[in-house]
């Protein structure tokens, strides 16, 4: 791993990544016990499992999502990360979309002014 990949990693932890897993795992696994035993649901059941083994093993591109996703849900988490962020998706071009996704937040637009 890089530094800026760790740099990243490291931002995303504080702001609240694993936490952010966690809760992603524990609905993954109530949709999962809630889905009735038929054969349409298993579609659905393999969908979430994949779902739920991506996130037990987190690649950049999962925990990039998930940043993207939080600071979507807390704008105000983004001028924490949008740096480590800017170096990541430059680093990593398939990055750069979620990247994009990043709210302006607050802060970001005062600094702007």
């Amino acid at each position: 791993m890089s530094h800026v990949e760790g740099v990243f990693l490291t931002l995303a932890l504080e702001i609240g990544l694993a936490q952010t897993i966690a809760e992603t795992l524990k609905d993954i696994d109530g949709a999962i016990a809630s889905l009735p035993d038929t054969v349409g649901a298993a579609t659905y059941r393999q969908r979430l499992e994949g779902q739920r083994a991506s996130l037990r093993n987190p690649t950049l591109r999962t925990s990039a999502a998930l940043v993207a996703s939080m600071c979507a849900r807390d704008p105000s988490l983004t001028p924490r990360i949008r740096s480590a962020f800017a170096d990541l998706a430059a680093r990593h071009a398939d990055l750069a979309v979620f990247y994009g996704q990043l709210p302006a937040a607050a802060q970001d637009l005062q600094r702007a002014s």
